[in-house]
Order: C-alpha cells, then structure tokens, then sequence
C-alpha cells in the first residue's frame, strides 16, 4: 500500500466516523479491499461500486465518494451532486489543477486536502453545511416586524 493510498484510506475512515452514512457509492477502479474491511465494521447498509457514473444507480445515498483514478466532467459532477447525494467527496490528482479547483469552485465545493507531494486533492461538498441559515436575513432582524400592521407612516 502507498503513501498516497494509506492517506486516500485514513481520510474516507474519518468521513465514515463523523458523518456515518447508511448508503456509501464509490466511483473506482482500483483494488479498495483494504478500505472496504474498514466499511464493513461500520454501520453502512449498502454499498455499491463502480468504474462509471452511468453504471451507478439512481438511487439517492449518503455519501458518495470519487477517487482519483476515475476522470469525471463538470456534467458528472452536476450530477452527482443534483441527483445522487447532498455529501460527496471527491479525490483527484494534481493534473489540470487550476481548471479543476475552478469547476470544484464553481460547484459549491470546498478544498479540504492538498498533498503535492503525493499528488492528492480532496474535495467535498455536504448540501447541510453549503448554505446555513443567516440569522439577519429573516423577519426576526428587520426593523419592528411586529409593529408593520399597526402602524403606517
């Protein structure tokens, strides 16, 4: 196992830890044996795996998880995050990556790990947190709402 793959694994055991997905997709070609003994001890019900967006159900999951050995368009992405899951994370590589951090950007999500030295970026995006709630855009944080039917100026 490499550097790169033991982070790729320490980081997704963590996501598994704090969010606790029932529902795990994984877009892959590579041999994950080793992280799928680390999925099995949690408490996730399905897990599905496949080389191919398309190949993918259409089913909504928990999470779905991206990693750098599949090549996915800004469509796939949209996708992704519109049809298929609110938390997702996606790994890719260092090539093309100012054209990648601009459509990672562009899509709402958010860096959460850069490794140049082996060559790892970790993106991730969690439809909850994206957009909280402001506590001054609302009726509570205007000027007297209280008082609006009562009086006219």
């Amino acid at each position: 196992m490499t550097k790169k793959d033991k982070i790729l694994h320490s980081y997704i055991s963590n996501i598994l830890d704090d969010e606790k997905p029932k529902d795990i997709e994984i877009l892959t070609k590579k041999d994950i044996s080793r992280l799928l003994k680390r999925i099995d001890k949690s408490d996730t019900k399905t897990l599905t795996i496949s080389p191919k967006i398309n190949q993918v159900s259409v089913q909504n999951c928990d999470l779905y998880i991206v990693l750098d050995d599949i090549h996915t368009t800004e469509t796939d992405i949209g996708i992704i995050k519109n049809l298929l899951s609110q938390k997702i994370v996606i790994f890719t590589d260092f090539k093309e990556s100012k054209k990648i951090d601009e459509i990672m950007l562009k899509l709402g999500f958010q860096t959460e790990l850069r490794d140049k030295t082996n060559k790892l970026k970790c993106y991730s995006y969690n439809l909850k947190t994206y957009n909280n709630k402001r506590t001054w855009n609302n009726s509570k944080g205007w000027a007297n709402p209280e008082n609006f039917d009562k009086f006219r100026w």
